[in-house]
């Protein structure tokens, strides 16, 4: 019989920190709820995985490291069976240099220190379960953010119901991944969800889980204040909530209240799908890796030299592309080491991506997984910054811009891909 354990932790911040998400430095001044570290355990008897959900807009691979050794010590599961991912709340602690935002390391501990413990409560839940998984569906949520504009030129978040739009670049991911874990009594235990979606609505400077926080908040209404809701955040690099041309849904908004409405319609879609799952108590866990070593690119001279030009008449530094071309150009990466896992348990995986992943690649994995249901998790044991499709590099836009943030090279998704589809396939 398979067991499954589940715990949170409180991660928020003090006030008064930085939040990153946005290229001006926001400051913290309040909460608008709490931001969690969420953990899931599951053993087959013959091996343990771990799995840890962060509310926060990155996670670094020094501090993956960090909470899985803190885990493992706790309760001696395999570093190497522990996924470590972040929902990209753009209303989150400081996490990582980002901007204008600057990375606590005295944050950073804390988190460890709490999601390791995470880890460690929910082992020591373990107990009998049923699980089963299944997808839904919503396509009135996550919109392409990239267009092609009627003149031919391409955008990056063009003007709502603008008559110069055209057509998005690129396909959303309707599907709402669910795992139902329940009891062995068939009570509810938790929900695993997952969804393509950028998690930047609620904005302002109050603390906030987003979207996936109202999710988890109407799950807890209707299956039971104890019952756990973990969101993993789909491949939504090209990805968010702004619906540009209104053929479906209602007209986008930001704020709390917009949030609010996103996580109750994907709640109520979760509610639904998991209500029609057959659960079984015999399930299979398994877990794999591999690092790649990627390209990087590297900075065009005259776009350089025209930064600097620019810059120079921009004294508070309002330009941020320009400036962070000149970072990344002063403090260049010859590679990066990225780190692709899967886990498995019965019939349904989880694939996680190190980077702010375009949705094209997410499909894909999903299309080649053998299971019945796969995640594919973005921000997951690191974060690599946006990961395009090649042929956005030459139609240009916010997320192949070069920055010391985002500078892979054009085929670090298709390896990423490949890597994953060859890892599930021979779980």
């Amino acid at each position: 019989m398979i067991k499954c354990g589940v715990a949170q932790t409180d991660i928020t911040p003090y006030l008064g920190s930085d939040i990153p998400g946005q290229t001006y430095n926001r400051i913290s001044s309040g909460v608008k709820d709490p931001l969690y570290a969420k953990a899931v355990v599951f053993d087959d008897g013959n091996k343990r995985i771990a799995s840890v959900v962060l509310d926060a807009i990155i996670i670094g691979t020094e501090t993956v490291q960090n909470i899985r050794e803190k885990a493992s010590k706790l309760c001696g599961i395999d570093p190497a069976a522990i996924m470590v991912s972040a929902t990209h709340t753009h209303t989150g602690g400081p996490v990582g240099d980002l901007y204008k935002s600057k990375k606590d390391p005295a944050y950073l501990e804390f988190l460890s220190q709490r999601a390791a413990h995470a880890v460690f409560m929910a082992d020591q839940n373990l107990r009998n379960v049923k699980i089963g998984a299944a997808y839904g569906y919503d396509d009135t949520i996550g919109f392409n953010r990239r267009y092609r504009m009627k003149d031919g030129t391409f955008r990056t978040n063009p003007p709502v119901m603008s008559p110069d739009l055209d057509r998005p670049l690129g396909p959303t991911d309707p599907q709402v991944a669910v795992v139902r874990i329940d009891d062995e009594n068939d009570r509810p235990l938790a929900v695993l969800s997952s969804y393509a979606c950028h998690l930047d609505v609620v904005g302002g400077t109050e603390y906030s889980a987003d979207y996936p926080g109202a999710i988890a908040r109407t799950v807890s209404k209707v299956l039971g204040d104890s019952v756990i809701s973990i969101f993993y955040t789909g491949t939504c690099g090209n990805i968010n909530h702004i619906n540009f041309e209104q053929k479906k849904g209602i007209p986008s908004s930001k704020g709390r209240p917009y949030s609010d409405y996103m996580g109750r319609v994907l709640a109520y879609e979760i509610i639904k799908t998991r209500e029609k799952i057959i659960t079984s108590d015999q399930a299979c866990v398994n877990y794999a890796s591999t690092t790649l070593r990627l390209d990087t690119r590297k900075p065009d001279p005259e776009a350089v030299k025209k930064a600097y030009e620019v810059l120079k008449n921009d004294p508070e530094g309002k330009r941020f592309i320009e400036l962070e071309l000149v970072r990344y150009y002063e403090n260049p990466k010859e590679y990066l080491d990225a780190e692709l896992q899967v886990l498995s348990v019965g019939d349904w995986a989880i694939a996680g991506f190190p980077g702010e992943i375009f949705v094209e690649f997410g499909l894909e994995v999903k299309k080649h997984s053998p299971f019945k249901v796969t995640v594919a998790a973005e921000l997951t044991n690191g974060s690599f910054g946006y990961i395009p499709v090649r042929e956005a590099f030459e139609q240009g836009g916010y997320e192949p811009s070069l920055t010391s943030y985002t500078c892979a090279g054009p085929e670090s998704g298709y390896r990423m891909t490949e890597t994953l589809i060859s890892l599930l396939k021979n779980l």
